[in-house]
């Protein structure tokens, strides 16, 4: 009787053992499956954080994720073959093109000139996307139709780098039927003589991102011309709408981290047999967005704006009817 226990439990022994070496080998093949994603942030400011820690929690919750391996900007890092590098901002976007020229790359919270032109210089041999920070300009003239939906005159000024989009907004404002009054503007120009006469000819004025300098000018006069002449500014950034402008379409950098571990999962996919998987190696305006309202402007120009739960929602539809 002793000698029967005995064997049933080598037998118990050697069925754990060849369990527990399946389930080895199993995990060792699942956690090579695993690709791993190089994180570069750009530096410690809050909005690289906040993006870092969205991505990587989206990520965390997918359950084919990749294991994310979060580095400073250091000239001895090395980079398996087969991995990603997802670097967040500038600094951390132009660092991983030039030290890593063979690596598939994602840059997330770009502005899209400056991505264009880093993009331009340092080609490399791996495939690049982005997700950048500016917004299709569609939503701004979209909020501001919603917001001043008598309005029939739009104004904008184009900087040097803006002025690709001006055609963007000109069929925009066309295909509401409403008109658009235009300047470009570059940094010898007086921003009153270029902005005055077309504040005074616009219901409705688009602010248009461009490099800091011309924004930071261009916001200055705009504002205090547009509070005199009662007219409804829509700008580009939450900034825009605390200074003074009726509201704001912008991506926050939760919305960016969110649409950036999305579009890294299809990324990794690697099904080249769909065609929307390779265009999405390319420049990727932002998926997701946030509205601000000013009630004290909206107050002041005697405009009711609706709840933010109520105008996402309006907003959203009015956005889809246009396309």
């Amino acid at each position: 009787m002793k000698q029967g226990c005995n064997q049933e439990h080598k037998v118990n022994l050697l069925a754990r053992i060849l369990t527990g070496i399946v389930l080895s080998v199993f995990t060792l093949f699942a956690s090579a499956d695993r690709r791993s994603v190089y994180l570069l942030l750009s530096g410690e400011q809050p909005y690289y954080q906040q993006v870092s820690r969205v991505f990587e929690k989206a990520l965390a919750e997918q359950p084919n994720g990749p294991r994310i391996l979060a580095s400073g900007l250091d000239q001895s890092l090395q980079v398996a073959a087969g991995s990603m590098v997802v670097a967040i901002g500038s600094r951390a976007s132009e660092f991983a093109l030039k030290r890593f020229p063979k690596a598939d790359i994602l840059s997330l919270l770009m502005p899209v000139a400056a991505w264009d032109e880093l993009h331009k210089r340092l080609p490399g041999l791996g495939r690049r996307a982005a997700v950048v920070i500016d917004q299709p300009l569609q939503r701004a003239l979209t909020l501001g139709h919603l917001l001043v939906p008598n309005a029939g005159q739009v104004g904008a000024v184009f900087g040097p780098i803006s002025v690709g989009k001006r055609t963007h907004l000109l069929r925009a404002v066309q295909r509401r039927g409403m008109e658009l009054f235009y300047a470009d503007m570059d940094s010898a120009d007086n921003p009153i003589g270029v902005l005055s006469p077309l504040v005074q000819k616009s219901d409705l004025f688009i602010a248009v991102a461009d490099r800091a300098v011309f924004n930071k000018s261009v916001a200055k006069w705009l504002l205090y011309l547009s509070f005199r002449q009662k007219v409804s500014v829509i700008g580009f950034s939450q900034s825009y709408a605390k200074a003074g402008a009726l509201g704001a379409v912008y991506s926050s950098p939760e919305n960016i981290g969110r649409h950036g571990a999305e579009l890294m999962m299809k990324l990794l996919a690697q099904e080249q047999d769909e065609p929307s998987v390779d265009q999405l190696w390319g420049t990727n305006y932002p998926k997701y967005y946030t509205l601000a309202i000013n009630r004290e402007v909206a107050r002041a120009l005697n405009i009711r704006a609706p709840e933010l739960e109520t105008l996402y929602r309006e907003f959203q539809a009015l956005l889809e009817s246009y396309r």
